[in-house]
């Protein structure tokens, strides 16, 4: 389940999590007042394991 976040790059409303609820979560938050920033610039990077471990993509 996705939950509601604040954009650390313009503050406005944004979610985390898998992204199939993002209507849910941000329901009652007008367009105009969601983030618009593109996903690298959301922090979307992982967590905390995935900044300590890198990436293992192939």
């Amino acid at each position: 389940m996705c939950q509601r976040a604040t954009c650390r790059t313009c503050g406005k409303a944004t979610y985390r999590g898998c992204g199939n609820h993002v209507e849910q979560v941000l329901a009652g938050v007008p367009r105009s007042q969601r983030c618009q920033c593109g996903p690298t610039e959301r922090g979307s990077g992982g967590g905390l394991l995935s900044r300590l471990l890198g990436s293992r993509r192939a």
